[in-house]
């Protein structure tokens, strides 16, 4: 189970008998609590990077959404906010170097993408792969930068904007296809290109050679258009039709790495095997086109398509940048009981707690990736931080940890996790 880089992480054990309980305690605050004046941009190291050699490129606000730098004013500096517009921040944690974007396609309750069968909308399996994409590349030493890091709009200009303005040197876009295709035995990626750049041609035949492989090692009932490959993709007046594609000048590509609407596909997709798979091998290409004249494989023929419109600055909301966007996980109270259940007593602490936005639940997830207990609660607490109680949660002798990770009400699942060890 993923967590954002960063966020509390504390592991707390279990006791076999009926009764016995361990309180959970932190080991470090939550991303939110550590913040740096905008004043230490000079001094603050990159974490993926060595000491910083200049101004900020990026920044982290204090919610934990990055934005794009464009400047300093004393104190302060300036960004762009995920719906495009200028703002000043004066608290964060400031980034040096970004080597490549990392966008995880779609965001926000307008767009979800496609929602499989299963109910699994691609916002949510996007961004799962793209944070642990980030952080196998951050563990090489690649300095990246998300396009968003929760359940939130960021329309297509801004995401280019942002790779352009830190100076990537490779932007790769996150999908999961919706349309139904012709069954296949082999994984149906897809590849889209820039028409006018022989670096993108070449970004995405390394990403194609990666996803292949990798993926190929699931048997299952894979879908696959009979022109799928690395391609581009006009629109009828011969520009390059995807936003994510046309816009950028950095080096960029579109990776739709399966068919959400293939059940078999998404039902893979919510095991945390798959996560890992494919945010490797979008890892592995992205480390091989920096550092390899590699020429990638699977070219074929474009397409001519015009795709529909996406969520446009006019119908952006705004993420609060000084607030956190999710609520922390603060604590945990676990008991055995009898017949093998499990009772919960969780703390949690939310910036939020009025009518319209509080923490609205927090759920158990085993390490196999299921949701073994969820509590939704109907109404803000009035105050903070506050106990939930759960009691009855059954879960298999096969799974030896769980995650306990809370809800916002706008926002969704994210924040400060805590890790149980359960046997």
């Amino acid at each position: 189970m993923r967590r954002l880089t960063g966020l509390l992480a504390v592991l707390i054990s279990v006791g076999a008998c009926a009764g016995e309980t361990v309180e959970a305690t932190s080991t470090s605050g939550p991303a939110s609590s550590t913040s740096a004046p905008a004043s230490a941009f000079t001094t603050e190291p990159n974490p993926t990077t060595a000491a910083a050699t200049g101004p900020p490129v990026a920044w982290i606000a204090t919610s934990g959404v990055p934005v794009a730098v464009t400047g300093l004013d004393g104190e302060a500096v300036e960004v762009v906010t995920p719906c495009g517009d200028p703002a000043r921040l004066t608290q964060g944690t400031p980034i040096y170097q970004v080597d490549v974007v990392i966008d995880p396609g779609h965001g926000g309750p307008i767009d979800t993408g496609a929602v499989a069968p299963t109910g699994l909308a691609e916002k949510e399996i996007n961004l799962t792969v793209s944070l642990e994409a980030q952080e196998i590349l951050s563990s090489r030493g690649i300095a990246t930068m998300l396009t968003r890091t929760g359940d939130y709009p960021v329309p297509i200009p801004t995401r280019s904007d942002y790779a352009d303005l830190v100076g990537a040197k490779a932007l790769v876009s996150i999908h999961h296809n919706a349309p139904v295709a012709p069954a296949s035995e082999i994984p149906g990626v897809e590849i889209f290109v820039q028409s006018e750049s022989s670096e993108s041609m070449r970004l995405g035949g390394l990403l194609y050679e990666a996803a292949m492989a990798a993926l190929g090692q699931f048997d299952i009932d894979w879908d696959r258009a009979p022109d799928a490959g690395v391609m581009t993709v006009l629109n009828p007046e011969g520009q390059d039709a995807y936003g994510m594609i046309r816009r950028p000048e950095t080096v960029s590509a579109l990776i739709e790495l399966g068919y959400i609407a293939n059940r078999a596909e998404a039902e893979l997709y919510e095991d945390p095997a798959y996560v890992t798979t494919a945010a490797t091998a979008v890892a592995d290409a992205i480390e091989t086109f920096l550092d390899t004249d590699s020429p990638g494989s699977g070219f074929v023929e474009g397409r001519v398509f015009r795709p529909g419109r996406g969520v446009g600055r006019d119908r952006c909301i705004e993420p609060d940048l000084e607030l956190s966007l999710y609520p922390d996980v603060l604590g945990a109270e676990v008991v055995a009981e009898a017949g093998g259940s499990f009772r919960f007593e969780v703390t949690m602490s939310s910036p939020h707690d009025s009518a319209e936005r509080f923490a609205d639940a927090w759920r158990v997830v085993g390490d196999d990736g299921e949701v073994y207990g969820l509590l939704e609660f109907t109404h803000h607490s009035g105050e903070q931080p506050f106990i939930a109680v759960l009691s009855g949660v059954e879960i298999p002798e096969s799974v030896r940890t769980v995650t306990i990770q809370g809800r916002d009400q706008v926002y969704g699942w994210g924040g400060g996790t805590i890790e149980v060890t359960l046997r």
